[in-house]
């Protein structure tokens, strides 16, 4: 849909996760996520479930999408957004146009961007935390969620394909709760606590109640 994004909703808040917790961002959520085909097992644990499905939302032009953005730092999230990737590339050009910076939050299994964003964050998901060629170099932030199925081993592997990225732990939250899992809590920080480059990523919207 060339020029045009099928978006979930538009809205401003704090960057709540990750490097840039604390900053006020505009928030593009767009629609569609390829996680239920690949099997990927976030499934269980995401908190945008509204945006799985590719017909939600409504379809804005890229000047609409820009028209509604206030702040100067527009992340950009999902679902996947590059399942909408022509589109997105249009947005990042004409954001950079008008002076204002694009974050870029991935799954990581679809070919980035050919436009730069300004900070992109991947965030590999179980069992198999498969990225696609290309990201090389693209990747400024590795959110890993400390399930299960996360330990020292595939993080270490993951920060080390990925060198240039800082390396964010994040606990599981279980859906619609404000406060992450305990086990989860002990896992993320026994990984920081032995990995003292890597930083735990709290997601403090929700603590603070905002969206």
């Amino acid at each position: 849909m060339a020029g045009k994004l099928r978006v979930i909703e538009i809205f401003d808040s704090l960057q709540g996760e990750g490097w840039w917790a604390g900053v006020p961002m505009s928030f593009v959520r767009l629609a569609g996520c390829n996680a239920p085909e690949l099997g990927l097992e976030c499934l269980r644990w995401c908190d945008t479930r509204a945006a799985w499905d590719p017909s939600a939302g409504e379809v804005f032009s890229i000047s609409e999408v820009l028209g509604q953005v206030r702040l100067p730092r527009i992340c950009v999230t999902g679902g996947e957004p590059l399942l909408q990737k022509q589109a997105l590339n249009e947005l990042i050009r004409e954001a950079h146009r008008h002076g204002q910076k694009v974050h870029l939050e991935t799954n990581g299994t679809l070919e980035p961007p050919e436009l730069a964003c300004d900070w992109v964050v991947v965030s590999p998901k179980p069992p198999d935390y498969f990225l696609s060629p290309g990201w090389e170099g693209r990747v400024n932030e590795l959110k890993l969620i400390a399930d299960e199925r996360l330990d020292a081993s595939v993080a270490e592997q993951l920060a080390a394909a990925y060198p240039r990225a800082v390396v964010c732990i994040q606990p599981l939250s279980p859906p619609h709760k404000k406060t992450p899992a305990p086990h989860s809590v002990e896992r993320a920080f026994a990984l920081v606590r032995s990995h003292p480059d890597w930083r735990l990523s709290l997601q403090i919207h929700k603590l603070l109640g905002l969206r």
